[in-house]
């Protein structure tokens, strides 16, 4: 176990505001994923207590990964425009925008749409159980999140029995994009905005929201401003 230092952070703001979909909480500890490692957090006033379940989970991969590095105080000052702005930041101070996976942020939100977190959270839940390796930590076992090789392998009919939907489909046609290397993530971060979202606008089920929400949780492009219904 270690520890990180996180001032101006909350871990129970940021994991639940719906912009990652496998923590849960347990007994005082949020317990979820960072790549293909399982993990322990929680948040003792200014630091994060951590504990994984394998070597590449670092301080600086948990500083990285909760956005500690950049300066919230900062943002927030440039932001508080107007009263609606001024009371979501009082409310929800801390809340920081995390920096996922890109694969797992964009076959995550093709699930989302049109869809309420408790059944998102679901249907990613037995896609991991049924194709993805499984992990463990200190008794709790989980399973890592599927690459796109083993999902663009699937038949539709798999993927509709997990409660997919509609969305089978269109995630296993972007899975195989993303396998056959006609989705290049590490450009995709170092491009504008507007080309990352076009990118992402080709992939099937991917509609402006959902760009925008895998632009900003995926690929770290800031000027992305995700509009819900």
């Amino acid at each position: 176990m270690f520890e990180v230092p996180a001032p101006d952070f909350s871990l129970d703001a940021t994991l639940a505001s719906g912009q990652t979909f496998r923590w849960t909480q347990h007994e005082g500890w949020w317990y979820g994923f960072i790549g293909g490692s399982v993990l322990k957090v929680r948040q003792e006033l200014e630091r994060l207590l951590v504990e994984s379940s394998g070597p590449s989970i670092t301080p600086d991969r948990i500083r990285r990964y909760f956005a500690l590095d950049v300066d919230l105080s900062d943002i927030l000052r440039q932001i508080d425009v107007d009263m609606q702005i001024h009371h979501a930041i009082l409310t929800h101070r801390g809340l920081r925008v995390l920096r996922q996976e890109p694969w797992e942020v964009l076959a995550s939100f093709i699930c989302a749409s049109f869809n309420n977190i408790k059944r998102i959270e679901g249907m990613i839940g037995a896609l991991c159980q049924g194709y993805g390796p499984p992990v463990s930590l200190n008794g709790f076992r989980g399973f890592g999140f599927p690459d796109a090789e083993a999902i663009a392998g699937l038949p539709e009919r798999r993927l509709r029995s997990l409660g997919l939907g509609y969305r089978a489909p269109y995630l296993r046609a972007t899975a195989r994009l993303v396998a056959d290397g006609k989705l290049p993530f590490d450009q995709l971060r170092r491009v504008e905005y507007g080309v990352t979202k076009a990118a992402l606008l080709r992939c099937d089920g991917v509609g402006d929201k959902v760009a925008d929400c895998v632009a900003l949780f995926g690929f770290e492009q800031y000027e992305a401003f995700p509009v819900d219904v």
